[in-house]
């Protein structure tokens, strides 16, 4: 597997576009994804009872788990808007499919930014018609920046899966997503979309993307709020004309292998652009019990905001870590707690290694920070992914609206 260009056009048969319809007043706020042929296409979605009307109405097209094209607004929510928003969602799908001539039931809507607020259908049907004819297998960054709301980056990943096709390339994944608050474990404010070349059935690719999402996107927190809209789409073209790939074979290992890549990149991505963070930081879990114990426990850490505000002001109160941990509804050795931050140990059977403060505040200056934990009760681990809190989070969310 090697990291390759295109983002979500690198695999044959995708073509993208981004523009700006007038929701957002000058960015490009609307992105469209197109399959050249049907897709075979799985999704997962918010946990959230309460759901943006986009994925009220994937959670029924997805029933065919097939898709051919994704329209996807930024800049409002189009949640909590009762009828008129699901009446909204399914003539943006039907409008679209009009525009490029094709079955309305093959395309997938998503929406993300304000919530409560009515979509504006005139402004979205006009940047329809013309994002239509964008179209374009190089306008994977166009649609990247479409979908982003207080992101500060495009997020957009290719592989070249080294799987073989039965033409000359290899079989490739692409992928952007976009995310910066309202992320809680299980998913986020989250929109990933994820296309694939490799001819893959339901079952398979379904089994894959819920292995990866479970151990990158649902292990992703920034606020710990979850939104009504979180997403996550990819679609199998089978446009490389490969042998199909199936459960317990090496392609399948190598495809799921490449996905998780794909997924964990763009994690890492969504929490390094956290509202208003300064530091990317990873909570790895050894030595629990059971993989259950050990991804609350990675969250647990990662969702205090005891200590992501120490963090972000390099202050080593490592207590509060402990104290996360304790809180965690785990089974647990008080006494038998070991812990690190950036490879520095700082906590040794549950006591202070007398660490220099100096030294870790230094190291807490970093960009990366990675808190290691071993429980000593078993042997499994996970991995969460989170940022710092700083002031400028709270500037960010107090003048969301205006």
């Amino acid at each position: 597997m090697k990291i390759i260009k295109g983002g979500i056009t690198a695999p044959r048969g995708f073509k993208a576009a981004g523009t700006c319809c007038g929701i957002k007043s000058s960015k490009k706020d609307l992105a469209l994804i197109f399959s050249d042929k049907p897709a075979v296409t799985a999704g997962l979605f918010t946990t959230n009872q309460i759901k943006s009307a986009h994925v009220l109405l994937d959670l029924v097209r997805l029933r065919k788990k097939e898709s051919q094209a994704i329209i996807t607004n930024s800049g409002n929510a189009n949640a909590c808007n009762g009828a008129a928003g699901r009446d909204n969602a399914l003539e943006m799908s039907e409008y679209t499919a009009k525009c490029l001539n094709i079955d309305g039931q093959g395309v997938l809507v998503a929406s993300t930014g304000i919530i409560g607020k009515p979509l504006p259908m005139n402004e979205i049907k006009k940047g329809i018609k013309d994002i239509s004819d964008k179209l374009a297998v190089d306008g994977s960054k166009d649609a990247a920046e479409a979908i982003l709301t207080t992101d500060s980056a495009v997020k957009e990943i290719a592989v070249d899966t080294g799987i073989k096709g039965r033409t000359k390339d290899d079989i490739k994944i692409g992928a952007i997503a976009k995310g910066s608050g309202m992320i809680a474990p299980n998913m986020a404010t989250l929109l990933a979309f994820i296309t694939t070349d490799a001819c893959i059935e339901y079952e398979e690719l379904f089994t894959a993307l819920r292995e990866c999402v479970n151990t990158t996107f649902n292990m992703l927190t920034v606020d710990g709020d979850m939104s009504p809209n979180d997403t996550v789409i990819i679609m199998a073209n089978g446009l490389a004309r490969n042998k199909r790939i199936k459960f317990n074979t090496p392609e399948y290992e190598k495809f799921t292998c490449a996905l998780n890549h794909v997924c964990a990149y763009l994690t890492k991505k969504i929490a390094a652009d956290g509202e208003g963070a300064t530091k990317l930081v990873e909570v790895q879990i050894k030595g629990a019990r059971n993989i259950k114990d050990a991804r609350r426990a990675a969250k647990a850490v990662a969702n205090s905001n005891l200590v992501k505000t120490a963090l972000n002001g390099c202050d080593p109160n490592w207590g509060r870590i402990l104290s996360s941990l304790g809180a965690a509804r785990i089974k647990i050795k008080p006494g038998k707690i070991d812990a690190a931050i950036n490879s520095e140990p700082i906590v040794h059977n549950s006591i202070s290694t007398n660490f220099s403060p100096e030294k870790l505040r230094k190291i807490l200056k970093e960009k990366e920070i990675t808190i290691t934990i071993n429980l000593n009760v078993g042997d499994y681990a996970s991995t969460a992914y989170t940022c710092d809190i700083s002031e400028e989070y709270v500037k960010i969310n107090a003048h969301y609206h205006t």
